[in-house]
């Protein structure tokens, strides 16, 4: 059976001991849980004691967790994960803790192994299991310091999605750049929608994900404004084009625009779990509904919009 292995970090603003009794017991991670964001109503029971927890869910399938090795020092817990469902596999997992003056750098770390009939998914899986650890972390970050969670998702289901014309900027970038460029292009484009084209305004801006390769660590996204018509001179690198009408699955996130990848892994859980049936010939979107320039972070609105067969 192929070894997996998941290791991964971040920096908190919180003494070890803190962060430690925090992570040693499962009735505090349902409030940061990265898989639960998809689910909040699955089943989850957890030992009176905390260290053990057991969830069941049409979305997040089945398993269970157990803490097997703590540390007087505050910085070291190990656990054992077993997945029931969607397929049976187990797990080693362990945090580990490194304090210094300003806080504390948490790692969280996994050794695994697929089915054997899942060897060809080795890498995607890995790169899939550590996006939801960074995600993870972010989510317990901001709960440690500050006491709230920055990031609400809600599924608003399948909708028809009226026909699109648009202007934008298409990119090939790796997955560390795209926010820089993202904000090069929307910094473009929006000075142009105000000036010009304000009175053609169909819609939200928004971004198309062509392709997300995580293994390849490279993503082909277009940039773009809805226009009621396509303006007749156009920037030499700016593209234009029309989506079609069609059926779509909706994810809508609030809070602050670096946690949207929440929504974004709810929906293709949602996908996966067989809610709607994607169409894969069209491209996912993300519609901004609100600018951070007069809107505060916790109020920033953004939907996910996934095509979906009817």
């Amino acid at each position: 059976m192929p070894r997996m292995r998941v290791d991964t970090s971040i920096f908190i603003k919180k003494p070890s001991k803190i962060i430690y009794q925090s992570l040693c017991d499962f009735n505090h991670w349902q409030k940061w849980s990265p898989w639960l964001l998809a689910e909040p109503e699955a089943k989850v029971d957890i030992a009176p004691t905390g260290e053990f927890y057991q969830w069941e869910g049409s979305i997040v399938g089945a398993g269970q967790m157990r803490i097997t090795q703590t540390s007087e020092a505050n910085d070291f817990l190990a656990m054992d994960l077993e997945f029931i469902k969607p397929w049976k596999s187990k797990a080693k997992v362990a945090f580990h803790l490194e304090e210094n003056e300003q806080g504390t750098t948490l790692r969280w770390a996994m050794d695994s192994r697929l089915p054997f009939y899942l060897f060809w998914m080795k890498k995607a899986m890995e790169a899939f299991v550590t996006e939801d650890y960074n995600r993870g972390l972010g989510l317990f970050k901001a709960v440690m310091e500050t006491g709230k969670l920055p990031s609400k998702v809600t599924f608003q289901g399948l909708k028809k999605q009226p026909a699109i014309q648009y202007v934008g900027i298409k990119r090939r970038v790796s997955i560390e750049e795209i926010e820089s460029f993202m904000g090069i292009d929307y910094g473009r484009l929006m000075p142009l929608f105000h000036q010009n084209w304000k009175e053609i305004q169909a819609g939200h801006p928004f971004t198309l994900y062509h392709q997300w390769d995580r293994v390849q660590k490279k993503v082909n996204y277009t940039a773009a404004v809805p226009l009621k018509e396509i303006p007749p001179a156009l920037p030499d690198d700016f593209v234009k084009g029309i989506l079609p009408e069609m059926a779509v699955y909706s994810v809508l996130h609030q809070g602050p625009y670096r946690y949207v990848a929440n929504a974004w892994a709810a929906g293709y859980m949602h996908s996966r779990a067989k809610q709607f049936k994607p169409l894969g010939k069209r491209a996912p979107m993300e519609v901004y509904w609100n600018s951070p320039k007069d809107t505060e972070e916790l109020k920033l609105k953004s939907e996910i919009l996934f095509p979906a067969r009817i």
